[in-house]
């Protein structure tokens, strides 16, 4: 009890400090540079200048001008990420790249939508990402996301971008095949972008394709009177509105590539009337637009199944077979599920029509493969009621705002609670104090004082210490994330200098090869480096093992090929539950170590098995193999385990050890087996996918 004399003044001493840094910690809120809308906007009116074929160009010239800008603001990375978020998901569909800037939009403005413009800007970032998972088949999590994002726009009464909204959820309904509930959303997006007046090229470009919505939905509903008129009114307003956008050559070829999908969705309509003649000139003035490079290729290829339909009918084989020729180029050139579908079909009929029933069957097996594979994709829509479940919503956001409100009295009340406690204990040690003689109390003091500094001492040193480590690790992955942009644009100059530069002379294709190999293997250590340490919960979902599998031999075919290698894929459709970045970083690793240590002409297998709830994925080759002195390190993250490929090509040895995190993580299992020059295989077990038990 004499220690305790002085502890009252232990206690004041670490309780205050300790509630200025928690106060200080609630007010934290990230990046809070100021934006330079003076500085950025002219930038943007540049590249928006550039024509659709020039993408590369606007973007280097965009990582060119943010790598210079000190401390860009919120909304300055905002309208970065939204420009590629723009072309990478809506011309690309580009999933992966356009859910990592959607989600680069959340990150920069969490915690800031109450400024003026960051809560819509937070909102379209939603809807965006709902469109993706939407595409993606998951319409629970799409429309989650709709209603999360039209709260932020409702909260900031913005008209443009309810406007947005509107669109965005009528096309939920149209996907459900529901084009009445759909026509008055659709409607309600015209009127309320007509309200959008900053920026005229975007309400045209949401208006006219609104009344295109609207034709195509009374279309579906076979009233073609009805169609006729909306398609008759999105050519007019197109027409007497075009003229001011014609200047900017990418807004022109904008303005022409909608006015061909008017066109051929209005020849289709006429087709099924019987106006065969006219019908198929509007189709193929259609095709013969957006057959061109910066316009709608996607469209091109539909209205092409269209007019080889009609020829079919006709038995103008010649013609027939030309087109599916042209469509086939046109899908390799850019891959449509749709037109794929619809170009099996047709072969079909094609080589049935023509007396070639066995080839047609073929076709016709293809068809029917991915037609019941893009049903099973789009049966959630027809399932799901949207009323209903943005009721659901809505009454789950009351419940979370009530449960956090009751979780925020509880902890005042918890606060004041304890702080009531320390009074009654510091009074009660005082009174205590006070009791002692004075000469014993001074001797404790001297004494706590003594122990007091050594223990600040210490805890100041250790803090300083885990502040150091944290600020190691923290610039680490800063410098190796921030370093992805400009090794990866060097790379792609490299390489487009190499492909499409005119370079004859041999050295100077030798120091551009070198560049890019160069590049390449930093890019390699810098993934490695954002993966190293991996903890922390990760955020699962519904993975297609195939499909991440597939992705993954595409990107070592160049290498396989230089090597004469042959890389055999066994696959089957299936999904685990797993983060889809870091499991693909896995299956990666295993493929390019295959391809790297077999020889010149060896042969590399990719399979997979499935047992109970677990998904097997082999990686077998007959390389180099391990040696018996390494086995026992190859897992782990040293320097003894790097060795070189079979062409010298150059490794970290970080590549497995963190695949073995990753897998660890997920709860699976990875292990191999090898035998010195005969070769490896490994093995990796992973938790099947179970829509009753992941959702």
């Amino acid at each position: 009890m004499q220690f305790l004399s002085v502890y009252p003044k232990q206690i004041l001493c670490w309780l205050i400090p300790l509630l200025f840094i928690m106060l200080l910690a609630c007010n934290r809120s990230g990046n809070n540079n100021a934006d330079h809308p003076a500085f950025f906007q002219p930038v943007f009116q540049k590249v928006d200048l550039l024509g659709p074929g020039q993408m590369p160009v606007a973007i280097r010239i965009l990582d060119s001008v943010y790598v210079r800008f000190p401390n860009p603001g919120p909304m300055d990375l905002t309208w970065k990420y939204r420009y590629l978020l723009d072309y990478y998901w809506t011309k690309q569909k580009d999933h992966i790249r356009g859910r990592l800037y959607a989600d680069s939009i959340l990150r920069v403005l969490s915690g800031k939508t109450n400024r003026p413009g960051y809560a819509v800007e937070y909102g379209k970032a939603l809807m965006y990402l709902g469109e993706i998972y939407s595409e993606e088949g998951k319409l629970d999590n799409a429309l989650s996301l709709y209603y999360e994002g039209r709260t932020f726009i409702a909260e900031a009464k913005d008209t443009c971008a309810r406007g947005e909204y509107s669109a965005r959820l009528a096309m939920v309904y149209y996907r459900q095949g529901k084009y009445k509930l759909a026509i008055p959303h659709f409607k309600d997006a015209f009127s309320a972008m007509g309200n959008c007046t900053e920026n005229a090229f975007y309400r045209f470009c949401y208006q006219q394709a609104e009344l295109d919505n609207i034709a195509l939905a009374f279309d579906r509903m076979d009233q073609m009177d009805s169609a006729l008129f909306y398609y008759d009114s999105a050519l007019r307003y197109i027409q007497l509105r075009k003229t001011p956008f014609l200047k900017i050559r990418n807004h022109a070829t904008f303005s022409l590539a909608a006015e061909a999908v008017v066109l051929g969705n209005k020849g289709s309509l006429l087709l099924r009337k019987g106006d065969t003649v006219t019908g198929e000139k509007l189709l193929q003035r259609s095709i013969d637009i957006n057959i061109q490079p910066g316009t709608e290729p996607r469209d091109a290829q539909l209205n092409m199944g269209k007019l080889i339909k009609l020829q079919l009918a006709q038995k103008r084989f010649p013609e027939a077979q030309a087109g599916l020729q042209r469509m086939r180029n046109a899908i390799d050139s850019l891959p449509d599920n749709s037109s794929e579908l619809s170009w099996n079909e047709l072969q079909a009929q094609y080589h049935e029509a023509t007396g070639k029933p066995g080839e047609a069957l073929v076709f016709l097996k293809h068809y029917q493969q991915m037609k019941d594979s893009l049903a099973r994709l789009n049966d959630p829509f027809r399932a799901l009621d949207v009323n209903t479940q943005f009721n659901y919503l809505s009454g789950e956001m009351e419940l979370d705002l009530l449960k956090k409100q009751n979780e925020v009295k509880n902890f005042y009340l918890n606060v004041m609670l304890i702080f009531s406690i320390l009074v009654i204990i510091i009074g009660v040690l005082i009174w205590h104090n006070w009791n002692r003689s004075k000469k014993q109390g001074e001797k404790l003091e001297s004494l706590n004082r003594v122990i007091s500094r050594q223990n600040k001492h210490l805890e100041n040193g250790l803090r300083i210490l885990e502040q150091s480590q944290q600020d190691n690790t923290r610039i680490l992955k800063v410098v190796a994330h921030d370093l992805r942009n400009p090794v990866g644009n060097m790379i792609s100059m490299a390489d487009f200098l190499l492909h499409y530069g005119n370079i004859t002379d041999p050295q100077n294709k030798e120091a551009l090869g070198m560049i890019q190999q160069s590049g390449q293997l930093a890019l390699d250590l810098i993934s490695n480096l954002l993966y190293m340490n991996l903890r922390g919960d990760i955020r699962k979902e519904e993975v297609e093992v195939d499909v991440a599998l597939r992705y993954c031999v595409d990107l070592v075919k160049t290498k396989v090929a230089e090597k004469k290698q042959q890389i055999i894929v066994n696959l089957f459709h299936t999904s685990i539950w797993a983060s889809r970045e870091k499991i693909w970083r896995v299956f990666s690793n295993l493929i390019t170590n295959a391809v790297k240590f077999s020889p010149v002409g060896g042969m590399v297998e990719v399979s997979m098995e499935l047992t109970d709830a677990v998904v097997r994925i082999t990686v077998r080759d007959n390389g180099i193999g391990i040696p018996d002195a390494l086995k026992g390190n190859i897992f782990n993250l040293s320097q003894d385990v790097k060795r070189r490929g079979t062409m010298g090509e150059e490794s970290f040895g970080f590549g497995l050890a963190i695949s073995k995190q990753i897998v660890d993580a997920h709860g699976g299992k990875i292990w191999f087996e090898s035998e010195e020059g005969k070769g490896t295989e490994f093995i990796v077990e992973l938790e099947k996918y179970n829509e009753a038990n992941h959702r």
